[in-house]
């Protein structure tokens, strides 16, 4: 990448940004999730851990904003997850394809259907999750309030180049003023926002996200186009509850991204998911090597596409 972020988007700056919503007992915090295997497992030619964790600290600075040397007591937990090759999955191991009436039935191996091919192969890449302690305690009624801030970061273990970036925003870990407080009421009240969203929405998110990407040169490339592509709530600043939107971004040479944006008007990012720079390459049924597939690139499910 060129750069990161300008330094004039960083108060505006979300597996990015995909929250899944967590209810708790009353008065309980909110089970994390640390992905990855313990770092003693990464591979001998992997970066080291202490020189990931930095570089997922540095992108976490630049993308949201965030000094972590005023936030105090900060926790940084890290693993690894090793490359992924579909060829080296057990042949004894159950496959499932739906059969369009009683749900999911196990095919063997062999028989498995052909939307799965090329299969891609994924790089090995570090996880961190840091904790960020901001002295509150979760809501009585058990909905998800977190206790801390939390944000995440993925990079590629061979290279350090970013993969994805997490912030979930329960309170402002420092003052950054002219953030608009939004409040939705209530989860439903969110998820029926979000069902009632037009083709205008659309455009208005795809054009906010594409510039967002261009001023931040996220891509070698120009930006090419965007799409809307999911939208629900999670919780965010000041005990709100908000909406979420996911667009999804491709430059002209098929780099693929997607942003999460928190906040009907703010659209404060909180997600960044780079899904081209976890592919290595990819293979067909009979274990050739071939060009990766996208989610985006082709893809007929995303007809939205806005372009800049």
């Amino acid at each position: 990448m060129k750069k990161l972020l300008i330094t004039g988007l960083m108060a505006i700056i979300a597996f990015a940004g995909v929250a899944t919503t967590v209810f708790a007992a009353p008065e309980v915090e909110q089970p994390r999730i640390v992905a990855g295997l313990h770092y003693t497992e990464a591979s001998a030619t992997a970066i080291p851990k202490e020189e990931a964790q930095q570089i997922g600290l540095n992108a976490l600075t630049q993308f949201f904003g965030i000094n972590f040397d005023q936030l105090g007591n900060y926790h940084v937990e890290m693993g690894y997850n090793p490359a992924f090759d579909p060829r080296a999955m057990p042949m004894s191991a159950i496959v499932y394809q739906f059969d369009g009436a009683d749900g999911r039935i196990p095919v063997e191996n062999n028989e498995v259907p052909d939307f799965i091919w090329p299969a891609n192969v994924y790089r090995s890449t570090w996880h961190g999750t840091i904790t960020v302690p901001n002295n509150r305690t979760p809501n009585s009624s058990g909905l998800m309030l977190r206790s801390n801030d939390i944000f995440r970061f993925t990079l590629d273990a061979q290279t350090g180049k970013l993969v994805r970036l997490q912030f979930f925003p329960s309170a402002d870990p420092i003052a950054r003023p002219n953030l608009q407080n939004e409040c939705m009421g209530s989860p439903i009240t969110a998820i029926e926002y979000s069902y009632n969203m037009t083709a205008q929405h659309n455009i208005e998110y795809a054009n906010f996200a594409m510039q967002l990407a261009k001023d931040a040169n996220i891509f070698e490339s120009d930006v090419l186009r965007a799409a809307l592509i999911g939208r629900g709530w999670m919780m965010g600043r000041n005990n709100s509850f908000e909406l979420v939107a996911i667009v999804a971004l491709e430059s002209t040479t098929g780099e693929t991204a997607t942003f999460t944006l928190q906040g009907r008007n703010r659209k404060e990012l909180v997600g960044v998911d780079f899904y081209s720079h976890m592919i290595d390459y990819a293979v067909d049924r009979d274990g050739n090597i071939t060009e990766p597939t996208s989610q985006f690139v082709g893809n007929p499910q995303i007809s939205n596409w806005i372009y800049r």
